[in-house]
């Protein structure tokens, strides 16, 4: 069963947006840039992402112990995927 967006998004804390930063986006990758938000709205995520319970998130992870994670796919990468400094929100 799909969670509603409200619950996924209390869940799921480390989706990064343009509407939310988790802490580990302020980390430099080891390119010794930035990682830049994934999508531009928290919508966007949630719209592209299956969870646990979904049939399409059960397919994917069959045996697998990732059921406590999300699968996000189709990233729009709304202002590139590199970023010279951390993106700190609108």
């Amino acid at each position: 069963m799909r969670p509603s967006f409200e619950h996924a998004c209390r869940c799921y804390v480390h989706r990064y947006t343009m509407e939310h930063v988790p802490r580990w986006a302020s980390a430099k990758a080891p390119a010794g840039q930035f990682y830049a938000p994934h999508f531009a709205t928290d919508r966007e995520w949630y719209d592209n992402s299956l969870f646990p319970g979904e049939d399409a998130f059960k397919a994917i992870f069959i045996g697998n112990t990732a059921e406590r994670h999300c699968y996000t796919r189709n990233q729009t990468w709304p202002l590139g995927q590199w970023l010279a400094a951390p993106f700190k929100g609108r």
